[in-house]
């Protein structure tokens, strides 16, 4: 509405219509009053009730004035007349200044309620005020004779009550003083008791004050008894609720303060819902026991500021609005702000069936202290409806009880309220409005589809600094009573933010008390969780309150392996570190003894975990009602008592456990032990118990019968030195049907002799769809059975043989003449393989026969390792056995680190430029200069296949500028001995020419990777062009296959076959409906179906985890490694996602470095290190090279 309509609607103002004084004049003689003394004036204008009689301009009592000075000839002024004019032909307004009943003349109201005023003794001439309550107004006048003067139907009211005053029967004029307040109904914002100590009998009303004014006015009414004031309250009440059927709560706010109130919302709570409409509602701040708020020493009827309840979206918005008018404009309105959380409501207080306008809100963020807002509005119905939807729609999964708690409203019966749109279980919503209402940013996290159980929600760890702790309880509060979820996972997530950490909250929704279903935990357990933190509080509302929750990972939470956390874990206090675990495993297994959750899986690999934890969860596995699948305890630090103790319980979770991971840990197990527990198992499918016993008994470490029931899909017995029995026993299984579903076999530094890897291998089959790693065994003993079996085809389709070191170099033929005739093996890793002393010319041919002749391997990784104490590369003659990849039609993605390949580069560049094959090149680690660099780029413009290509890393540049200069300011050094000038000189020279010669190698440098960025551009154009017409020719099923089947070669083998995978997904290529359901960054696949023969060459679908790695790559793939895509699966999903695959495992996989590093000995974690120590989790090895250290 324009301001000129707002004008001219109230121009009337409130002033009493002229029909009314007429009808007054008609009927009764004028009646002179005397005129009041001066000295009672006075007093009279200094007392409360004569400051209530002065109205903002517009009211009643300049009609009155105006009455008093005419005759009884009805004769007015040209201004009465044209103010009548106004009144009578002015529309309805539905703005508050202006309201319809304001139009009207006394006569034709209802009157609902009239009686007189508390006497104000304070005064000489002291004279009851009295009070009229219409259908339309409330109107206080100076005496009843007044009030029966304005209101002719009030005689017939009083007539029997005494009919011999003549006051009562005869209307009379009404003066300037009589009318001292009228307020509108329909502009009431509040009424409600007066509760000052001073005034325990009084009424408190605030309403809008008229146009164009932009505040509030209030008045307070005294009464003799606090019953009569109980009954004028609730008749008030009752007519103010009368009006609001018929004035909408929009009506009453300006254009310009909506404009505003907008803007503070968008700005406070972003773009969280575009869609929603925010409610906007006009309030009183009260502080009941004291005078108002933003009042304290305002009179009754001055303008004062006004206030505004906002709910928005997921805040709730409080807003003072400072004196103004309508003109003014949004931005110039002065305002003051504040926010919460909607999500933090602790307590509304209200009550419906007294119908009291005040209601109480209280908020509370975590380790903060509660707010208590003490409101009042006429509109109190509508604002608990909003609130409670909206709190609904935030928190759609909790169950009604918790609403209820938070909203004590009587009077109200429990609502049904079913929210729509709850995808994921509503998480997004939810979390978005936890963020908001701890105002911290929202972190990554993303659905997996793949591993069972799934979907699991993962919570990805963040890029740059760990997650606070409001930013972590952000993502517990968002997951609390979500059943939607069947696995939770904050895999490699720091969580020491909430170890530790107290939040004593009397109120809100920090306890989970019952779940929802609603079992309710006892008294016993209420105590024991409000004594513990913060993380075990939410760990236990995470597996307590919902109903789906079957899975719980918990790896890595230590920060042991942050990108900020570089220290070794012998450098961290273990009993430190041991806290965060026992706040994880505390609540879970007080849950299983209890049996109050539905949770049957637990990792915590990577954590250490303290004695006494570990003992009540071994005797929590002794007893009957409990009953895991899964557990993962790896790399946890356990001794050899705990985990004796912890194999000894295992044994009663026979019949339930499928997978159990105790690899990698300071402690050593009987023999007899794990053996006794394994021959009870009934139905394991993943059993990694690597480094966990040694062999000292020639017996089988497993009953073959018991075995036989096993559906293994992982097995790591690496570390162990297996005996004859074992071994056997192993390949019986691997001829069965039962072993069809081995992926994944790791007998790394296990003593296995040629011979014994060759009776594994003839029981597998050809070509077996199985990933097997063999690092560091002895292949010498029995050379000649294992090459037989290889040169047939028996073995694995994915063979990592690291870190073999061959005592003969015609072992080291044998094999490379086996694999080259191989027809089975597509993914193959000979990192740190290498013959005792440089390759000869011979061994050298082998290798250059391998590349040309060789027509199954994809996947190559050949590359050397060096140390301070041992070296495994194959010597300086090593490039020329490059030649042969000149020829080579098979192999797509090559790593070949730390050859030293520098030494003559013309052979690479020379099998660059005529290989037709290649995909992906990594040979970092081989000390290019910028010559070599140059030359080797050079190639790959006459190359194009490739498509990504890593020579050096940053760190090896900067070595190679810094050599360069080096180089350079030696060979500039003056030959003969300088004369005595010359001495003068040289720092001025070596300044002036130092930065500059930086600066020149550093632009040679860039230049070079510049034409390497175009090369590869235009390799990867002319490969996506060719994929796009393969995938519409092919018919699809075998090209799909393929597909699938480098997705699951290059997460095995990871670095740049990874990334260039990547790559193809960001743009949208390969996309298919079957390689959708594939995550290049959390790495799961399902288990594959059962096969038809072990010799087939299906894909088996299974969870793999991806591979950590530090490539150095070039520039045109330095941004997309860092790219980030949603995950396809399913297609409405739309959620953050995973920004580096290197992070990315499946719910209980084991974390491994797979690329070119030799991850299998039990005392080294990852990397290929020769220096025997431990690795903390998540340490990435860009190169194979020595140690750092003095």
């Amino acid at each position: 509405m324009n301001v000129e309509r707002w004008r001219r609607r109230s121009s009337s103002g409130l002033a009493l219509s002229t029909s009314m004084g007429n009808q007054y004049d008609v009927s009764t003689p004028p009646i002179e009053t005397k005129t009041p003394r001066v000295l009672t004036r006075a007093l009279r204008s200094l007392s409360s009730s004569s400051m209530d009689s002065t109205t903002a301009g517009s009211t009643r009592s300049n009609s009155t004035r105006r009455l008093q000075k005419t005759t009884s000839s009805s004769s007015s002024s040209m201004l009465d007349r044209l103010q009548r004019r106004v009144s009578i032909h002015s529309p309805a307004s539905d703005s508050p200044a202006s309201p319809v009943d304001q139009l009207l003349p006394y006569s034709t109201m209802e009157v609902q309620y009239c009686g007189s005023l508390k006497t104000d003794i304070s005064l000489l001439k002291a004279r009851a005020e009295y009070l009229v309550l219409t259908d339309h107004v409330l109107v206080k006048f100076a005496s009843g004779d007044a009030a029966r003067a304005a209101f002719p139907q009030l005689y017939q009211s009083y007539s029997h009550i005494d009919n011999t005053n003549p006051s009562c029967q005869t209307p009379c004029k009404i003066s300037y003083n009589d009318v001292r307040l009228e307020i509108p109904l329909r502009s009431v914002v509040a009424a409600f008791n007066d509760d000052s100590a001073s005034h325990r009998s009084g009424l408190e009303i605030w309403w809008f004050s008229p146009w164009p004014r932009l505040a509030y006015s209030k008045a307070h009414f005294h009464f003799s008894l606090p019953k009569e004031r109980d009954v004028w309250l609730a008749s008030i009440l009752r007519a103010c609720r009368a009006q609001l059927r018929q004035t909408p709560t929009i009506a009453l706010l300006s254009d310009n303060l909506r404009s505003r109130i907008d803007h503070i919302v968008r700005s406070t709570e972003g773009s969280t819902d575009a869609g929603h409409q925010s409610s906007i509602f006009p309030v009183v701040r009260c502080a009941f026991g004291q005078k108002s708020v933003g009042a304290e020493e305002a009179s009754d009827n001055t303008e004062i500021s006004s206030f505004f309840l906002i709910i928005g979206p997921c805040m709730c918005h409080f807003v003072e609005v400072l004196k103004a008018d309508h003109a003014t404009a949004p931005g110039d309105l002065r305002v003051k702000a504040v926010s919460y959380g909607t999500v933090t409501l602790t307590r509304f207080r209200a009550s419906v069936a007294s119908h009291e306008h005040r209601f109480v809100m209280c908020f509370r963020s975590p380790f903060g202290r509660e707010t208590r807002i003490d409101l009042a509005s006429s509109r109190y119905r509508h604002i608990i409806e909003t609130l409670t939807k909206a709190d609904r729609n935030l928190k759609p999964m909790w169950p009604q009880h918790f609403q209820q708690v938070i909203f004590d409203v009587k009077g109200l019966p429990p609502p049904l309220q079913l929210t729509s749109g709850n995808d994921l279980g509503g998480l997004k919503r939810s979390l978005e409005a936890y963020c908001a209402a701890f105002q911290v940013p929202a972190p990554n996290w993303t659905i997996d589809w793949s591993p069972p159980p799934q979907p699991a929600f993962r919570l990805l760890p963040p890029e740059g600094r760990s997650y606070t702790a409001l930013q972590l309880l952000a993502v517990f509060r968002a997951l609390r009573y979500n059943s939607f979820f069947r696995a939770i996972s904050f895999r490699g997530v720091d969580l020491t933010a909430l170890a530790g950490r107290n939040d004593r909250a009397q109120y809100g929704d920090s306890l989970a008390y019952k779940s929802l279903n609603g079992a309710t935990i006892s008294e016993n357990h209420h105590e024991i969780l409000l004594q513990a933190t913060l993380l075990e509080q939410e760990v236990h509302a995470l597996l307590f309150a919902s109903e789906s929750i079957r899975s719980l990972d918990m790896s890595n939470i230590s920060g042991l392996g942050a990108k900020t956390n570089r220290l070794r874990r012998s450098q961290h206090d273990i009993a430190s570190l041991s806290q965060t675990s026992s706040e994880i495993l505390r609540p879970f297994l007080e849950l299983l003894r209890r049996q109050l959750c539905v949770c049957h899986s637990l990792s915590l690999s990577g954590n250490p975990i303290a004695c006494q934890d570990l003992d009540d969860l071994a005797n929590l596995l002794a007893l009957n009602q409990v009953h895991l699948r899964r557990l993962d305890l790896s790399r946890c630090s356990l001794g050899d008592a705990g985990l004796s103790k912890l194999w000894m319980s295992l044994a009663g979770q026979a019949n339930s456990l499928e997978s159990i991971d105790t690899s990698n840990n300071h402690g050593v197990v009987r023999f007899e032990t794990i053996q006794s527990s394994l021959s009870g198992m009934k139905r394991l499918f993943k059993l990694n118990i690597a480094g966990n016993t040694r062999f000292l008994s020639e017996e089988s470490l497993f009953n073959e019968a018991t075995m036989q029931n096993w559906e293994l899909q992982e097995l790591d017995l690496s570390g162990m030195m297996l005996n004859s029995a074992t071994v056997l026993a192993l390949s019986h299984y691997l001829a069965a049907d039962k072993s069809q579903y081995l992926q994944n076999m790791r007998l790394n530094h296990s003593g296995l002799t040629g011979a014994q890897i060759a009776q594994l291998f003839y029981a597998m089959g050809k070509a077996r769809p199985i990933e097997v790693h063999l690092n560091g065994c002895r292949m010498d003993e029995g050379i000649d059975e294992l090459c037989a079996a290889i040169a047939e085809g028996y073995g694995p389709w994915c063979l990592f043989a690291q870190m073999t070191e061959f005592a003969r170099e015609a072992n080291y033929i044998k094999l490379l003449r086996a694999l080259t005739v191989n027809q089975s093996i597509e993914c193959l890793s000979l990192a740190g393989t290498s013959t005792p002393d440089a390759a000869s010319s011979t061994a050298c041919q082998a290798i250059a026969d391998f590349f040309s002749q060789n027509c199954t391997v994809r996947f190559l990784d050949i590359s050397g390792f060096d140390s301070k104490l041992d070296e495994g590369r194959l010597g300086q003659g090593f490039s020329k056995a490059l030649s042969g990849l000149r020829t080579n039609e098979s192999i797509e993605h090559l790593r070949v680190r730390s050859q030293m390949l520098n030494l003559n580069t013309e052979d690479l560049a020379e099998a660059i430029s005529s290989n037709t094959t290649l995909l992906t090149l990594d040979c970092e680690g081989n000390d290019f200069d910028l010559s070599n660099y140059k030359h080797v780029v050079s190639s790959i413009e006459q190359n194009f296949t490739i498509q990504c290509f890593s020579a050096l890393s940053a760190g090896e540049v900067d070595r190679a500028i810094s050599k360069s200069v080096k180089t350079s300011s030696i060979g500039a050094s003056p030959v003969r001995k300088p004369s005595i000038i010359s001495r003068l000189r040289p720092e001025k020279i070596k300044s002036g020419h130092g930065k500059p010669l930086v600066q020149q190698l550093k632009d040679e440098w860039e230049a070079i990777d510049q034409d390497l960025a175009r090369y590869l551009q235009r390799n990867q154009s002319l490969f996506d062009q060719d994929s796009a017409t393969e995938q519409s020719d092919g018919s699809s099923q075998e090209w799909r296959m393929g597909s699938l089947i480098d997705v699951n070669f290059a997460m095995v083998f990871g670095g740049l076959p990874l990334l260039s995978l990547e790559n193809q997904r960001a743009r949208g290529l390969r996309h298919s409906q079957d390689s959708q359901q594939v995550s290049f960054q959390d790495a799961a696949f399902r288990r594959h179906s059962r096969q038809s023969s072990r010799g087939s060459r299906d894909l088996a679908l299974r969870p793999f985890s991806s591979i950590s790695s530090e490539t150095a790559i070039s520039p045109t793939t330095d941004e997309a490694s860092y790219g980030s895509g949603g995950l396809p699966t399913p297609p409405e999903v739309d959620s953050p996602t995973e920004t580096q695959f290197d992070l990315a495992t499946p719910m209980f996989d084991e974390f491994r470095e797979l690329n070119y590093t030799c991850s299998d000995n039990y005392e080294v974690d990852d990397g290929l290190q020769i220096k025997r120590h431990r690795r903390y989790m998540g340490d990435p090895t860009s190169r194979i090279d020595e140690e750092d250290g003095p």
